[in-house]
């Protein structure tokens, strides 16, 4: 057994060591715990941590129970102990949606669950373990009808050999291996047939939670940081998982590893770590229907660490002497952000942050008073002039950076594209380029789009309805805003015309934020928020995102109209009313139909976005280029047309990063995904396989149009001056598709090519 170890120094070197028992052997499935120890956002918390990798020969739910390991993670198999009276709390779920699939070779013709009756399966021997797997099998009938069950096997060939039709896996791991042996496969994921359950959890034992609330609080915060920073920093996490911890997986098995288990985790939907009391209730009854727990099983607190115990007073005696020192908080607000705050007529503010700061001013004792007559932008300069004390509500920029101090986020809304219904689809920011797009002034958007998109000319608004109604009346072609406001404020204004057609490579991640000479409030407003409970979250979270909203008359000012409207009304014929109330039923039953279709197709934009997109970038991710691969390949060969493929790697790439800093080279990236997309045909299917390296499709192209179209992106980036870098160049190798070639030979071909441009001199490249 491996054990991995965290020195500190100082105070911490005399904390009590807490271990945390994994599920499986090292890989990204914990890559969030591997970053709070590199990061030392344990070590902030004062936490010393020994990670523990998994014995298969042992339980590692009992290990804790043993006491062997004060913390473990498992998945919604935890209900069945806690049944039984295991004393364990769930502190929080980190993946949202369980792994577990069934992988079957593409030419077997399974495509769902009933088509395995009669088919030979490898399932785990324990129907416990990979539960989601045999509920999808039961309530789809197969169970009943028969399946020829075999004994689980790590052993893949025998999927490749034929000896079984069907295995159980992790969508983050196997299907990878198997494709990487040359073997196309097709998934079956059993929430595609309604059992969606939780995956990863982190859990510790009762007694833990009961003695030392506070170092739960800590670890929930340490390991919710170091999943943040594993997600957007998913190559970095990778080299370190197969510099330091494991060589079981090649870089490139890690990084298909760190984008599945992104859509896992889901953090882009729902934060980080929420935990629904009523979805463990739906999974309790999951096991419930098929005799795994008992009929009067319940959810209740106990079962789940309760972030409010505390009811946020643990306060150390300097942040007490601060607030006695400070008994008025002065807020900066934005008066007109619905529904995530605005101030109404009367002065009172309102929204979601208002809520938030009355739950922190009853639990911590603060006097919040609110920043009257001012605009947004005014308001971020009187933070910075530190004429405010604070943001209620804000995102997290590098500019902002240099005044405020920022909590953890506690709502995230994604960043997207507001456009008019006959616009298609945008899956690039590139897009936009050379049209007018709204955003409002001082937001983070605005600082984001400027930096990162110059090309777009951007008009600048007040307020998001400022920008919504620009875009209705075509004024502007779209408006760049977070989901929540825009979702709230067209259904509110009846901007029927308007839709969501994109969706950014980044969220607003909303947190709080206070002037940076004052550390202490932000410790203080941290505690306070992590003592909000979550079922307080989502009851705030509901109130205002999901509030059916109803407006009602002053019916002293309506009265006349009302009594003159019934006159009207008693000299036109029954038949008539009769018409016109059926007319406005169907008017409005076509609306809500309507209504109903956009919400169904934007849902849908948003999946596909954040399942087929590198975050970074905005291009395709290696899921979306592989699926790619797969029909293009079938279609050149079927018809006997030329296809090429072409990889291209950033030279020197990571002395960039050691050198000028992560952000440096994010901005290089982007830069250069740009640059291919306004190079390449329409036709063409460009993305990021990893890391430095990207990979364009060229359908209908032969090895010289490729190398043409590579060598024109290889010099207009040489041309690119970066303003901390200076100049970048690429190498790339082409590769045209050869009779009867896989895949897999094609793409070796290519990277073999970029190999040879390399040691060659690079800035160049090599196509025969």
């Amino acid at each position: 057994m491996m054990v991995l170890f965290l020195t500190t120094s100082g105070s911490l070197a005399s904390a009590e060591t807490v271990h945390i028992q994994l599920k499986w052997f090292h890989q990204f499935q914990f890559a969030g715990y591997y970053a709070a120890l590199e990061k030392g956002y344990f070590a902030e918390e004062g936490l010393q941590v020994e990670l523990i990798e998994r014995d298969i020969s042992r339980n590692n739910i009992q290990q804790v129970l043993a006491g062997e390991a004060e913390y473990g993670i498992a998945d919604s198999a935890i209900l069945l102990y806690q049944q039984q009276g295991a004393p364990l709390r769930i502190v929080a779920p980190i993946f949202q949606h369980s792994p577990n699939v069934i992988v079957t070779r593409a030419d077997s013709g399974i495509l769902s669950p009933q088509d395995l009756v009669g088919r030979r399966v490898r399932l785990y021997n324990n129907e416990t373990d990979g539960f989601p797997i045999m509920a999808m099998l039961a309530e789809q009938g197969v169970l009943a009808q028969g399946v020829i069950r075999q004994p689980y096997s790590p052993d893949l060939e025998a999927l490749i050999r034929n000896e079984t039709d069907a295995i159980f896996a992790y969508s983050s791991n196997e299907p990878f291996q198997l494709r990487e042996k040359g073997l196309d496969v097709r998934i079956i994921h059993p929430a595609h047939y309604g059992i969606d359950m939780y995956g990863d959890m982190l859990f510790s034992s009762e007694s833990e939670a009961i003695q030392h609330p506070e170092r739960v609080q800590a670890m929930r915060r340490a390991v919710l940081r170091g999943w943040e920073y594993a997600l957007d920093n998913k190559l970095e996490i990778a080299q370190l998982i197969r510099e330091k911890y494991s060589q079981r997986k090649s870089l490139a098995a890690l990084m298909f590893e760190a984008h599945a288990i992104e859509q896992a985790v889901d953090r882009f939907t729902v934060p980080l770590g929420t935990l629904d009391s009523g979805r463990l209730q739906y999974i309790a009854g999951i096991y419930q229907r098929h005799g795994l727990l008992d009929d009067h099983f319940r959810v209740d607190r106990r079962m789940y660490f309760d972030r409010a115990a505390g009811e946020g007073s643990n306060l150390t005696d300097e942040e007490s002497l601060f607030l006695d020192q400070n008994d008025v908080i002065r807020v900066a607000v934005d008066p007109s952000w619905y529904p995530m705050e605005f101030v109404d007529e009367s002065g009172q503010h309102g929204g979601i942050a208002a809520d938030y700061l009355a739950l922190l001013s009853q639990r911590l004792g603060i006097r919040f008073e609110i920043a009257q007559g001012v605009s947004w932008a005014e308001a971020v300069t009187m933070v910075r002039e530190r004429e405010l004390d604070m943001f209620a509500m804000a995102a997290r920029t590098p500019e902002r950076d240099h005044f405020a101090l920022f909590t953890q986020p506690y709502i995230r809304s994604p960043m997207v594209i507001v456009t008019d219904m006959g616009v298609d689809y945008i899956d690039s920011p590139v897009r936009l380029h050379g049209k007018k797009v709204a955003v409002v002034r001082g937001y983070a958007s605005h600082e984001w789009l400027a930096s990162n998109q110059p090309e777009i000319p951007l008009r600048l608004v007040d307020t998001t309805v400022e920008g919504l109604e620009r875009v209705a009346t075509g004024e502007v072609y779209a408006l760049v805003d977070n989901l929540a406001s825009v979702t709230f404020l067209i259904k509110q204004r009846g901007l029927s015309n308007l839709k969501v057609s994109g969706q950014l490579p980044l969220g607003f991640d909303l947190a709080m934020g206070v002037r940076s000479d004052w550390p202490e409030l932000r410790t203080i407003l941290q505690k306070g928020l992590d003592a909000i409970s979550q079922e307080e979250r989502d009851a705030i979270y509901d109130k205002w995102v999901r509030l059916e909203v109803e407006t009602r008359p002053d019916l002293s000012k309506v009265a006349p109209y009302f009594i003159a409207l019934l006159l009207i009304l008693a000299l036109v014929s029954l038949d008539a009313w009769r018409v016109r109330r059926l007319h406005r039923r169907l008017q409005e039953a076509n609306r809500q139909l309507h209504l109903a279709e956009q919400r169904l197709i934007e849902q849908n934009h948003q999946l596909e976005l954040l399942s087929i997109t590198d975050k970074l970038t905005g291009a395709y991710n290696r899921l979306k280029l592989d699926e790619v691969l797969q029909q293009q390949h079938a279609l050149a060969e079927r018809y006997k047309r030329p296809i090429s493929v072409v990889m291209f790697d950033l030279d020197d790439f990571k002395r960039v990063n050691d050198t000028h800093g992560h952000h440096a080279g994010d901005l290089i990236l982007r830069r250069f995904t740009e640059l291919v997309l306004s190079l390449a045909r329409k036709s063409d299917v460009f993305g990021r396989w990893g890391g430095e390296e990207f990979l364009l499709i060229c359908p209908e192209t032969t090895a010289l149009d490729a190398a043409d179209l590579a060598n024109r992106v290889r010099v207009q980036l040489a041309e690119i001056v970066f303003e901390e870098v200076g100049t970048q160049t690429v190498s790339s190798g082409i590769a045209e598709l050869r009779p009867s070639q896989s895949v897999n030979d094609w793409i070796s071909h290519a990277d073999k090519r970029l190999y040879q441009a390399k040691q060659q001199g690079r800035n160049r490249v090599v196509s025969h």
